[in-house]
């Protein structure tokens, strides 16, 4: 019996891992995954023996706070590593953690299949020496990250985006809603209970300037799988003007506008071709590091994608919510922008498609079995 353990520290990675972990049940049924993840993949089939609600941590300074539970953790994971029958370790971005664990399996001689490249090319190219001595294979949802590996000396595989097969694009780019129609705004306050902590007065804020200027509007806030609604709670003054949805990622197909946290929400609102504002807040203390650390003009992926300023972002001080509120009603009020927006997301269709979870899956299973990635990436698809 093949035997893989999994790890991935937050919402995102949990749900893309949910998609490998089908994938290997249905062309092993057999096989067994032990992870520290989330709902998603224990619905998929995985034995979730670590649960990231205790240990999804933002920013440098909340990781600082939350490191005892996470050593301990940690250390669990490197005993289980090198206590024999694991036959595969396949992490999930969560470099800083991931990498730890990945020393271990190469110490105990498990291979190392990297799913979802960490963010080298924005921050962390460090990183890459490390890597180089610790990751088997990389596997990469992002084009251009394949190039970057290349050029250090790191096996990586480019399998394509999952949320291009998960996410229905229309059939052609979406058009304002004509005059008098309703329109639909999604709101994607982030995944992590600090962001959406920090990210919600905001977004209230700038719902309560839209509602005054759209007569026909209906506000739908998104909550990711770990944020309890309790700490999501309406204000009393916007109930009745703002519902709340767990799966707002299933109304994409009709909204007309989201409103997100900089994440991997971003890139699935494109997908569907959906004209979006981005913002982003955090601590002072992590924003200061991370303006010294990321080498990038952007932070949404749409325009990290497309290198250059595509949807218009807010980050920490900027991130008002007259700012937001007003970039939004003026995309809404110009059709021809609205148009040449969405048509422009759905482009990044094209540029992000592959086979997906499905060859993650079967590279994952080939591996296990003892196969040498040089052999692998010869012979794959």
């Amino acid at each position: 019996m093949t035997r893989i353990l999994l790890t991935c520290g937050e919402t995102s990675g949990d749900h893309h891992a949910s998609l490998v972990v089908r994938e290997l049940m249905r062309l092993d049924p057999a096989c067994e995954v032990v992870a520290l993840g989330g709902r998603e993949l224990e619905r998929a089939g995985a034995r979730v023996e670590y649960s990231i609600d205790r240990y999804a941590f933002m920013g440098f300074s909340e990781i600082v706070a939350g490191l005892p539970s996470i050593l301990s953790l940690e250390r669990r994971l490197k005993r289980l590593l090198a206590g024999g029958g694991i036959d595969l370790f396949l992490p999930v971005d969560y470099p800083g953690f991931n990498l730890r664990l990945a020393a271990s399996a190469r110490r105990n001689g498990v291979p190392v299949l990297y799913f979802i490249s960490p963010q080298i090319w924005a921050w962390g190219g460090w990183r890459v020496r490390r890597m180089r001595r610790l990751i088997d294979l990389m596997t990469v949802i992002i084009p251009f990250e394949k190039e970057i590996y290349d050029r250090v000396g790191i096996p990586a595989l480019f399998v394509g985006h999952p949320g291009v097969q998960e996410i229905a694009a229309p059939g052609t780019p979406k058009e304002v809603p004509a005059s008098g129609g309703e329109l639909t705004i999604l709101l994607f306050p982030g995944s992590r209970g600090q962001e959406v902590e920090r990210m919600l007065p905001v977004l209230f804020g700038a719902v309560r300037i839209m509602a005054r200027s759209l007569p026909r509007v209906r506000f739908v806030l998104g909550l990711a799988p770990l944020i309890d609604e309790g700490d999501a709670a309406v204000p009393s003054d916007l109930r009745g003007i703002v519902e709340i949805e767990r799966d707002g990622l299933g109304l994409l197909g009709e909204a007309s506008l989201v409103i997100a946290a900089s994440g991997t929400v971003t890139l699935q609102s494109a997908l569907s071709g959906t004209p979006m504002v981005v913002l982003y807040k955090t601590s002072r203390a992590t924003f200061w590091i991370g303006r010294h650390l990321v080498k990038i003009p952007w932070i949404a992926m749409p325009n990290v994608l497309t290198g250059k300023h595509l949807v218009p972002e807010f980050i920490q001080d900027s991130a008002t919510p007259e700012a937001i509120a007003s970039e939004a009603l003026a995309i809404l009020g110009d059709p021809g922008r609205y148009r040449k927006l969405s048509e422009e997301l759905l482009g990044l269709r094209t540029i992000l498609a592959g086979r997906g979870p499905r060859l993650v899956a079967e590279v994952a299973l080939r591996m296990a079995g003892g196969e040498e990635v040089e052999r692998i990436l010869s012979t794959v698809d």
